[in-house]
């Protein structure tokens, strides 16, 4: 109910040239970029997903990274390299040339705690490295506790916290800067 009025989210971020480490998953996966084919077994790991915003998310080039045990998606995180609207803190991200940003991950419940998103975000990682990508950003609600143990695992770390007060239409936006250099533009949407 709070966070209907007020949210806090910290911002998060890793380079891409550092060492990146090795993750050992508890069960066998294989880890590929999302096609067309592969929307009904994303579906079934995210019913919740409307499809045209999927196909949308795809066309702009954003690209979801899905975790594979079986035949099946146990895992999926989205990727963007351009402009994105962060609808928790409802603001625009405006990212600096080079760096990518992480969002709407999931992990299937039965499946949570077996490394799939450090295995998915090493992955990550070295396949926009390779692209020539600097840095990874991702914001996460302060509430979503389980979500910092990935990131952190692979050597993330925080660099700032946005807040926002909403009252009907109205909202007041605050940012707490760790590291300048490093943090991304967050700016209001035009209405």
């Amino acid at each position: 109910m709070l966070t209907t009025f007020y949210r806090k989210a910290i911002v998060m971020a890793r380079p891409i040239d550092d060492t990146i480490p090795e993750v050992k998953p508890c069960l066998p996966i294989v880890i590929t970029p999302l096609r067309d084919q592969d929307l009904p077994a994303y579906i079934q790991l995210r019913p919740d997903q409307d499809r045209n915003v999927i196909k949308r998310r795809l066309a702009n080039g954003d690209q979801c990274f899905a975790v594979w045990h079986q035949g099946r998606i146990l895992h999926a995180g989205w990727v963007t390299t351009k402009q994105k609207y962060e609808s928790y803190l409802r603001r625009e991200l405006i990212l600096q040339r080079g760096d990518i940003f992480l969002y709407d991950h999931f992990t299937h419940p039965s499946f949570r705690r077996c490394g799939l998103a450090r295995a998915r975000e090493v992955h990550v990682l070295r396949h926009y490295r390779e692209e020539g990508y600097r840095q990874s950003i991702a914001i996460i609600a302060i509430e979503n506790k389980a979500a910092f143990l990935p990131f952190q695992a692979v050597g993330y770390h925080s660099i700032g916290m946005v807040k926002c007060l909403r009252f009907g239409p109205w909202q007041w936006d605050w940012e707490e800067r760790w590291d300048e250099k490093l943090f991304p533009t967050l700016t209001r949407m035009k209405m």
